[in-house]
C-alpha cells in the first residue's frame, strides 16, 4: 500500500500538467482578453494558440458623477464562436469560470485546410458577476470581445524552403530551445532565422561541445511559423519550425 501511495503522489504532477490544455499569459496584468490578434495560421500546418483573460477585481466607477463600488465575484466564458471549421478550443477550467482578479485561458486550436482559407473575427462571449456596494442584490453584464485571425497559403518564402537541403532538428514545435543537428561542426557555418513574411531575427547559436548540435533560444519570439537557414560555403539546408 505505501508503494501505491508513492506511485500516486508522483503521478499526481505529471496529470496535472497534461490535464492543464493552456497556461495564461504571464504578462497579462489588466482585466480584459489578450491578445486582440493571433498569429496567422498556415494551409496544412497544425494550429495552437493561447487565449487569456483575466477577471476584474473589486473596483470603483463613476456612475451619475457618484462614486460606487463593485465587488466582482466571479466571470465565465460563455462561448467562443466565429473561428475556422474544424477548429475548437479547451479552457484550462472545465466550469470555463474563474473568480474576481483571476487568470484563465482557452486553446484554440485546429488543422487549417482548404476549406477555411480567409481572414476571421474570432467572438468571446463573456458574463461577468458582481455586487453593488450598498445595494441588495447580484448583477450580471454580458460583454463581448473580437480576436482577429487569418488562415493563408504557405507565403513563397516557405515554399521556396523545401527546395533546399532539410535541416534536422527538435523539438518541433517548440517553446524555448531548438537543437539543430549537424553531420559535422563547422566554424564557418551561418545561421539565419526569419518567418514566414522574412523578416530575420538575431538569435545566437550555442555550438554544444563534442556533438553535432547547435542549440538556439527561441524562447522570445511571438507564436507562429519560422524559418532555419544554415549556410555553408554555397551549401544551404533549411527547414521550418512552429513556435508555440
Amino acid at each position: 500500500m505505501k508503494k501505491l501511495y508513492i506511485i500516486i503522489a508522483l503521478l499526481l504532477p505529471v496529470l496535472s500538467a497534461w490535464a492543464q490544455p493552456c497556461t495564461p499569459d504571464p504578462t497579462l496584468t489588466t482585466p480584459g482578453i489578450k491578445p486582440s490578434k493571433i498569429p496567422n495560421g498556415v494551409l496544412g500546418i497544425s494550429y495552437s494558440q493561447v487565449i487569456s483573460l483575466m477577471v476584474p477585481l473589486d473596483t470603483t466607477v463613476v456612475w451619475n458623477s457618484t462614486a460606487v463600488n463593485i465587488k466582482v465575484d466571479s466571470a465565465t466564458v460563455i462561448y467562443l464562436s466565429d473561428f475556422p471549421y474544424g477548429f475548437t478550443y479547451e479552457c484550462d477550467k472545465i466550469s470555463r469560470t474563474w473568480n474576481g482578479g483571476q487568470k484563465g485561458c482557452a486553446r484554440l486550436f485546429g488543422m487549417p485546410d482548404t476549406n477555411n482559407l480567409g481572414d476571421y473575427k474570432i467572438w468571446v462571449k463573456t458574463r461577468t458577476y458582481f455586487k453593488i456596494v450598498g445595494i441588495t442584490g447580484n448583477f450580471d453584464q454580458i460583454d463581448s470581445s473580437a480576436i482577429d485571425f487569418t488562415i493563408q497559403q504557405w507565403p513563397l518564402g516557405l515554399r521556396e524552403s523545401l527546395k533546399f537541403q532539410q535541416l534536422k532538428m527538435s523539438p518541433n514545435p517548440v517553446i524555448n530551445v531548438i537543437s539543430v543537428e549537424m553531420d559535422q561542426y563547422n566554424s564557418k557555418a551561418h545561421f539565419i532565422i526569419s518567418n514566414i513574411l522574412g523578416q530575420q531575427f538575431t538569435i545566437v547559436p550555442v555550438f554544444e561541445p563534442n556533438t553535432s548540435e547547435i542549440k538556439f533560444d527561441v524562447s522570445a519570439l511571438p507564436s507562429g511559423v519560422y524559418i532555419i537557414k544554415s549556410e555553408i560555403g554555397n551549401q544551404i539546408a533549411q527547414s521550418r519550425f512552429v513556435k508555440e
